[in-house]
């Protein structure tokens, strides 16, 4: 059995600009590298033998030399894991081009299509985000070694991802006829893209459109290893193919929120089976909290809601939390919303609180009042520019402002 891990979208050296300041910008990056260190710390422990990164290992162009230098360290110190690294559409060729002395035991891939045999029966194939003419050849194509050159002994079993294979199983000139697989073998492909289920043009297995689906069907894989889709998910092919998203390793937003991680596989590659399990990593989650809150509950109430929902939830002191609160509110009504980030700031990394509840009030009886409420409401009321919801929300401002508060 051959042990694997599956992880796509690290984004490291992320700028984390949109809502942090520079310092939690920086301990969010480092962050960040804290969970590939664990993710190695697993692969140490299970004695896994590769990690395949599909695609967006860093997030832009330009990486600090802090980083660059720290991931290369991590794998050199490594040797006995193999690591197959394949660009996605925030990387560029250029991304390791300037970095001398490489680790041995890093693997790159190419637009071209490149294979590695990681066992007698296990092979792993990749093509390079942006792709759009490799297609299905006539002859196996071209096949390195995975690894160091010497064998490696796991337990009972010998394993090729330390091993280089022979010279007649070295590339091929007609690279991009690459796909041409054996039946025989226990195929993984590893691709970066969004999956396209209409019908391809050729034999094309990749385009503007995405992954071609249909045209994956067409080769003998066992299990098709994808990044890009920061949420994780999976199906299965006709031709019995699992394709597997992981999703990214840590959430950089609150459209990225809940539990992040990556695939562990046990490959059992005589019989072609791929049993995954999916490791979260715990260095922080973005996670976003909906309160429901009645018309007459006030500050306190809905202090005292949340925190019940926060231990519910298990939010930690690492996690950076959206609260959105829900429900109705009277027209005078006024929660302190300032209070309530001050009181519940310590509990968690980032905080930011969300007021959409419904202003619940008799319209026509307030606009009946002979006061200045009365009629700042009779005006906006004749407002025919502005749509409901914008009414609602001047009208939030305005009594506030009216009650002695600040915009």
């Amino acid at each position: 059995m051959v042990k694997l891990i599956h992880t796509a979208d690290l984004h490291l050296d992320s700028a984390f600009r949109s809502r942090f300041t520079k310092e939690e910008a920086e301990n969010r990056r480092q962050k960040q590298l804290m969970a590939w260190k664990e993710l190695l710390s697993f692969a140490v422990e299970k004695r896994v033998q590769g990690i395949l990164i599909a695609g967006d290992l860093f997030d832009s162009p330009v990486v600090s030399h802090g980083t660059m230098d720290f991931f290369l360290s991590t794998m050199a110190e490594h040797p006995e894991i193999s690591f197959f690294y394949l660009r996605g559409n925030h990387d560029t060729e250029n991304t390791f081009r300037f970095q001398e002395n490489l680790p041995k035991n890093l693997f790159l891939f190419s637009d071209k299509g490149k294979k590695y045999r990681l066992n007698d029966r296990l092979l792993l194939a990749g093509v390079e985000y942006g792709t759009k003419d490799i297609s299905f050849g006539e002859n196996e194509g071209a096949t390195q070694g995975a690894g160091q050159a010497a064998e490696q002994a796991v337990g009972q079993e010998i394993i090729r991802g330390a091993e280089a294979l022979s010279k007649n199983e070295t590339e091929s000139e007609e690279e991009s006829k690459f796909l041409k697989l054996k039946e025989e073998d226990c195929n993984i492909l590893l691709l970066h893209g969004a999956l396209y289920q209409g019908t391809p043009k050729g034999d094309s297995l990749q385009g503007e459109e995405g992954i071609f689906l249909k045209n994956l069907e067409k080769l003998p894989l066992s299990y098709i290893a994808l990044g890009h889709i920061h949420k994780g998910g999976e199906g299965k092919l006709n031709n019995g193919a699992l394709w597997v998203y992981p999703g990214c390793l840590q959430g950089r937003g609150f459209d990225e929120e809940g539990e992040r991680g990556f695939l562990y596989l046990k490959v059992e590659e005589e019989k072609k089976e791929i049993h995954k399990e999916f490791i979260p990593i715990k260095q922080g989650e973005f996670r976003i909290l909906e309160i429901e809150l009645l018309e007459d509950e006030g500050t306190l109430a809905c202090l005292k809601k949340i925190e019940e929902e926060m231990e519910k939830a298990s939010i930690s002191k690492e996690d950076s939390l959206r609260i959105i609160l829900k429900g109705k509110k009277g027209l005078e009504q006024e929660r302190n919303l300032r209070y309530l980030q001050l009181q519940l700031q310590n509990s968690v990394f980032f905080l930011e609180i969300r007021d959409e509840c419904e202003l619940s009030w008799n319209r026509e009886e307030a606009m009946k009042e002979k006061s200045l409420k009365g009629e700042f409401l009779r005006v906006l009321a004749g407002a025919d520019n502005l749509s409901k919801e914008e009414q609602e929300e001047i009208i939030a401002l305005g009594m506030g402002l009216l009650q002695g508060g600040e915009l």
